[in-house]
């Protein structure tokens, strides 16, 4: 993974900004079509375009625990983040084209779910490690994301 974060980190401006923003539109649509099956739990309607801003509202969130940090630490991070849910999107086909095929009940869909998170948990953690990066990063990470899941499940 860090071979490819060197090597996605080296592209020019224009080729990055389109991986980066295919990595959110994958992101948005792998997850849009995941929130289908566990609308159940959900009590916001959620679609892509709401995957795609919450994504890029990470980047933006965890920037601001790296003010102080150079712009060249903070494109790392945007990369990092942005990578680190592309990998979650693509663990995620899997069960999407099974429930597509042969449907998937909303709790063993949210198990699988928490299973990807463990995995992009470790794998953020370890790219942050790895890049001498605020371990704060992971922390906020966290917390962004348990933000956001009491945005989308608890009634208001």
């Amino acid at each position: 993974m860090l071979s490819l974060l060197r090597r996605l980190l080296a592209l020019p401006p224009l080729a990055l900004g389109l991986y980066l923003a295919l990595t959110v539109v994958a992101s948005g649509f792998a997850l849009g079509s995941f929130a289908k099956l566990i609308q159940p739990y959900l009590v916001v309607a959620y679609d892509y375009r709401t995957e795609a801003l919450m994504v890029c509202g990470q980047v933006v969130f965890q920037w601001l625990f790296m003010v102080r940090r150079s712009w060249p630490e903070r494109k790392t991070y945007a990369v990092i983040a942005l990578t680190i849910s592309g990998l979650g999107s693509v663990l995620l086909f899997p069960l999407l084209a099974y429930a597509a095929i042969w449907g998937a009940q909303a709790a063993a869909a949210l198990a699988y779910f928490f299973g990807v998170v463990a995995i992009i948990f470790v794998a953020h953690h370890r790219l942050i490690r790895r890049e001498r990066l605020p371990n704060i990063l992971t922390a906020t990470w966290v917390l962004y994301r348990l933000l956001l899941l009491a945005y989308l499940t608890f009634p208001r």
